[in-house]
């Protein structure tokens, strides 16, 4: 019986399922939407309208409630001005569901969950800054190198004298 069971486990444990969340969240706020399955995005719309309704509200407890999730003071600054520009006085239905296809390998249905207006301004995406900072440092690196002075070769014997 299934009494006083509720949400979806996804097959993983509570911790996996909170970064499954966490991460899917992320994107979501990032991009603007997300493809994902039916079950994973029914288990995450709840938590994306609560955070939508905090950054609405957007007073110092909704922007801790929103930094749980995002770990970064910009972040979340970014988040609360776009929505409550964006969803002003709006308390409900900031998400939507929409059918995109169903997956070659297993025939899951794939969904694309978005916000239902096109929200302006929206975070940047760390990564690709990080990755421009990883070649400016191999550029650095390999400018820096210094050449190694020249030792005898260890293929060569030393003559000794009998």
């Amino acid at each position: 019986m299934r009494h006083r069971i509720s949400g979806y486990h996804l097959g993983r444990t509570t911790n996996q399922r909170k970064n499954l969340y966490r991460s899917q969240l992320r994107s979501l706020f990032t991009h603007g939407y997300i493809k994902t399955t039916v079950t994973k995005a029914k288990s995450i719309a709840p938590l994306a309208e609560k955070i939508a309704l905090s950054a609405v509200k957007a007073d110092l407890n909704s922007r801790r409630y929103i930094f749980t999730f995002f770990q970064d003071r910009n972040v979340v600054n970014r988040i609360v001005t776009a929505f409550s520009t964006t969803f002003p006085g709006q308390t409900q239905n900031f998400t939507q569901l929409k059918n995109v296809k169903y997956r070659q390998g297993d025939n899951a249905l794939i969904v694309r969950l978005s916000f239902i207006k096109e929200v302006n301004s929206l975070p940047v995406i760390k990564e690709k800054v990080k990755k421009e900072i990883k070649k400016d440092n191999k550029k650095i690196t390999k400018a820096k190198t210094i050449p190694a002075k020249n030792k005898a070769a260890p293929s060569q014997k030393k003559e000794t004298k009998k």
